[in-house]
This record gives structure tokens, C-alpha cells and sequence, in this order.
């Protein structure tokens, strides 16, 4: 009798153990936030002071036309 009862104890730690576990992954329908990029007044500022730091001069056209390409470079897509 006594060992029947250690076997059913055996038998109900291991029933213990062997647990069923679910993960339910469900999508959300709130839209996600999108990162707002550099302002054009930062981008403007960021390529004058890239221009200037290669030594170029404001009001010639050489700067207008780095000027212009910087924007180009920074401007996302």
C-alpha cells in the first residue's frame, strides 16, 4: 500500500511538471507614431554651417550651389 502511494505521488510531481503554456500574440489596431525628422529651418542651419565649414563664402555661388546640394543630401527620401 505503501508503495502505491509513492508511485501515485511520483506520478502527480511529474504531472506537475509537464504544464501546457500559451503565448497569444494579438495585433494592436492603434496606429503607430512615426518619428518626425530634422525641421527645414534645422536642415537650412545644418547645411549653412556645413558650407561655411568648407570655406566657402556666403552670397557667391559656389555656396549657393553647396548650398543646395547639402539640402539635397539631408532632406529624407
Amino acid at each position: 500500500m505503501a508503495r502505491r502511494a509513492w508511485v501515485l505521488a511520483a506520478f502527480a510531481l511529474c504531472g506537475a511538471c509537464a504544464t501546457e503554456q500559451r503565448t497569444t500574440v494579438v495585433a494592436t489596431d492603434t496606429p503607430r507614431r512615426l518619428l518626425a525628422g530634422p525641421s527645414d529651418a534645422q536642415l537650412l542651419a545644418e547645411s549653412q554651417a556645413a558650407c561655411a565649414g568648407y570655406g566657402l563664402l556666403r552670397g557667391t555661388a559656389t555656396f549657393d550651389r553647396c548650398l543646395g546640394d547639402e539640402l539635397a543630401a539631408r532632406r529624407p527620401g
